[in-house]
């Protein structure tokens, strides 16, 4: 675990969107491609991103989970084609990549393969590599003044899959006990799902309002297929779900920042 900065400048009144990235599983057929399109043009020059693990689907035929059906790449080399074809979809944002981290798809293959998906996704966007969970410092400046600080607290996310609505929130919640962040942001259970906790605390002697909050953060892998080969999901009789991701609308202001999850 590692705790990263980055900064990212700012004029006042601006918002800045934080937009991440969670269970994609890109190489699934079931993954919503077009979605994840959608999702990152719906951007502008105040957006960035921030990928929290299974980026790629990452199972391969030596794999108890493999499957034919759930293979939508075309070669054999299956890890090689998936880094390839997410590197393409995200190099236009490659700018604007906070980093990216790795998620239990991507694990398996590091303990099994020796090898680092989400490491070479990576090196080849030149961004950083985040880990399984971690802490992540925003600095806001705005002409090397008026700072401002966020802390996030990310993880990939653990347990089984949430079958009711407010099962994520509810598990997540518990890990704010430990950590002294602003905002927390989860994935694994392919929910799209936020909660804003009420704080108080200090800005310089000012008494202000800084809000935690919590999101969980969608995914782009569809719950059922439409043909007669059940999917994963469909077999362990998961609910389902939303396509999409949430966005992270942060605004610096003469106290702190305002701040909202848009689900």
């Amino acid at each position: 675990m590692k705790a990263f900065t980055f900064t990212i400048p700012y004029k006042y009144g601006d918002t800045i969107q934080i937009k991440p990235l969670f269970d994609i599983h890109y190489g699934n057929p079931l993954c919503d491609v077009p979605a994840l399109k959608a999702y990152l043009e719906d951007s502008d020059d105040k957006t960035y991103f921030f990928g929290g693990g299974d980026m790629m689907d990452s199972i391969v035929t030596t794999d108890r989970r493999y499957a034919k059906s759930s293979d939508g790449t075309q070669g054999d080399a299956i890890i090689d084609e998936q880094v390839e074809g997410i590197a393409a979809i995200l190099e236009p944002y490659r700018d604007k990549i906070i980093g990216l981290g790795r998620g239990n798809h991507e694990d398996v293959i590091v303990k099994k393969c020796g090898t680092d998906p989400i490491w070479r996704l990576c090196a080849k966007l030149d961004t950083a590599y985040l880990g399984y969970s971690g802490l992540l410092r925003l600095r806001f400046t705005e002409n090397g003044n008026r700072g401002r600080t966020v802390v996030v607290r990310f993880h990939h996310g653990w347990g089984g899959g949430a079958r009711t609505a407010g099962a994520s929130i509810t598990r997540y919640s518990h890990d704010l006990k430990y950590w002294d962040a602003d905002i927390y942001l989860y994935g694994h259970d392919h929910q799209r799902k936020s909660d804003r906790i009420p704080r108080i605390g200090l800005s310089g002697n000012k008494i202000v309002s800084k809000p935690q909050l919590i999101g969980v953060c969608g995914t782009y892998l569809k719950t059922y297929s439409t043909n007669e080969t059940a999917s994963y999901s469909e077999i362990k009789g998961y609910p389902p779900i939303e396509i999409g991701g949430i966005s992270v609308q942060i605004t610096p202001n003469n106290n702190w920042v305002k701040m909202r999850i848009l689900v």
